[in-house]
């Protein structure tokens, strides 16, 4: 999809400012060019053979493109404002390399804030998992205050793994203890 958005033009299928007001929509603070509704110009009155004919795949992809990032832009957006942030970060393989989500994304973040806000963009997202784990488990400790060391136990079970916790801690030289 993200391919195909890019040969698109969303202006085929979206309802502009521009097709409301002309341009005169300035004297509204708004670009003509700004979307008023998503898939607008699909609705209009005609059969449905006509509309099949009248849009291509690739518009569409456009106009999906732009309502889904305007969308996590929003959300983005509402969850940032709520903890108090400025910067709201985003990574991702529907974003890397994508300039029209990025810029989709960057917009809407400094529309719904008003320019209060900047929206971020991680090059090199693919670790963030790990990251999310580890720190989710980084304070874990024993009642003597060592961290905590989760390793998989071998059992008489058929594949020889348990998921218990083998009972060893790191203590302050790095070396396992028996808890």
């Amino acid at each position: 999809m993200l391919m195909l958005s890019e040969k698109g033009d969303n202006s085929a299928v979206d309802m502009l400012v521009g097709d409301i007001y002309g341009q005169d929509a300035n004297i509204f603070g708004l670009k003509s060019s700004t979307i008023a509704s998503t898939f607008g110009k699909v609705f209009k009155k005609g059969s449905n053979a006509d509309r099949k004919k009248r849009f291509k795949p690739e518009d569409i992809a456009k106009s999906l493109l732009y309502a889904i990032s305007n969308n996590i832009g929003h959300v983005a957006y509402m969850n940032a404002a709520k903890y108090g942030l400025d910067k709201v970060f985003f990574g991702g393989c529907f974003i890397r390399g994508h300039a029209a989500t990025i810029s989709t994304l960057s917009y809407a973040i400094r529309f719904w804030s008003k320019g209060t806000m900047t929206a971020c963009f991680l090059r090199h997202e693919g670790f963030l998992g790990a990251i999310g784990a580890w720190i989710k488990n980084v304070g874990e400790t024993d009642e003597r205050g060592s961290p905590v060391s989760r390793v998989r136990e071998r059992s008489n079970s058929t594949d020889g793994l348990d998921e218990k916790t083998n009972g060893t801690a790191l203590g302050a030289k790095g070396e396992e203890q028996q808890v």
